[in-house]
């Protein structure tokens, strides 16, 4: 990827670290580099403010979820299998001769030409299979397989939860939901849960600033805490650690604690931590 333009309020350090910040989106970059830039943005809002954009941009080329047959061609499908049956001729239905034995031949005996055939009847009878399945599967409910249009927030988001949506998918509706809700609404809840629980830090990291917009509900104060010891990922760590001191709660103390102490974590993170104890002590 070329690299990012110059910011006109850049430090000296930002020429060298700005072609990194895609590799540290996307998590690609060795340890050291990761921490050089981890270092770096919590001094450089315009590094950040590339982080945010480039994390919003690469995760939105992800694949959208695979979109489902209608209920509509399972109806057609069966309807055409009993018309066919009750316009077939009589001889059809008169048992044949018995078929003599067939002979296997496996792919390695067949010609190049037939062995590329083989192969395509294969993955064709393979996909024709996996459709017919999924129209065909007795009692599958159709809302189960995607919710409905006028779902809620909170909805929309569990659903995403539940059917392993892409990370790109997540971080969508999660971006979105301050800007559809009100503090108290139902759609806080699962963002806590996706803070503590998603794989995808991206999407926790989202979730985290999404919380923070919606911070006049009683319940994402306590949230914030109780997830900052239960994250690894720095960027998600810093980003809590900036949130909690921004919001002045004391009850951040005991885990900013617990974190400046914590074998492992990245130097950045700690100084971060340490200076948030400043801040609130």
């Amino acid at each position: 990827m070329a690299a990012l333009p110059a910011h006109p309020a850049e430090l000296p350090e930002c020429p060298a670290l700005r072609p990194l910040l895609p590799a540290f989106v996307e998590q690609e970059l060795p340890a050291s580099d990761s921490a050089a830039v981890a270092a770096h943005l919590p001094r450089c809002p315009a590094c950040r403010q590339q982080v945010q954009q480039l994390r919003t941009l690469l995760h939105a080329l992800d694949d959208e979820p695979l979109l489902l047959p209608p209920p509509t061609l399972r109806d057609a499908l069966l309807a055409a299998i009993a018309h066919e049956k009750q316009h077939l001729p009589a001889s059809a239905a008169t048992p044949a001769e018995t078929p003599r034995p067939g002979r296997v031949l496996p792919l390695w005996e067949a010609s190049p030409a037939g062995a590329w055939l083989r192969v395509a009847a294969s993955v064709a009878l393979l996909a024709m299979g996996m459709v017919l399945g999924l129209l065909l599967r007795p009692g599958q409910p159709e809302v189960a397989r995607q919710p409905a249009p006028d779902s809620g927030v909170a909805a929309r988001l569990t659903a995403a939860m539940v059917q392993s949506a892409p990370a790109s998918r997540r971080l969508s509706l999660v971006s979105a939901v301050p800007a559809e809700v009100q503090p108290g609404d139902p759609a806080v809840q699962v963002l806590i849960t996706l803070l503590n629980a998603d794989p995808n830090p991206n999407v926790r990291l989202a979730a985290a600033e999404a919380l923070f917009q919606l911070r006049t509900d009683p319940r994402v104060g306590p949230a914030l805490v109780q997830a900052l010891p239960n994250q690894t990922d720095p960027n998600v760590q810093l980003t809590l650690i900036e949130l909690l001191t921004t919001l002045r709660d004391k009850r951040a103390v005991a885990p900013l604690e617990q974190l400046a102490r914590q074998p492992g974590v990245l130097p950045p993170v700690r100084q971060q931590a340490e200076r948030g104890l400043g801040l609130l002590i």
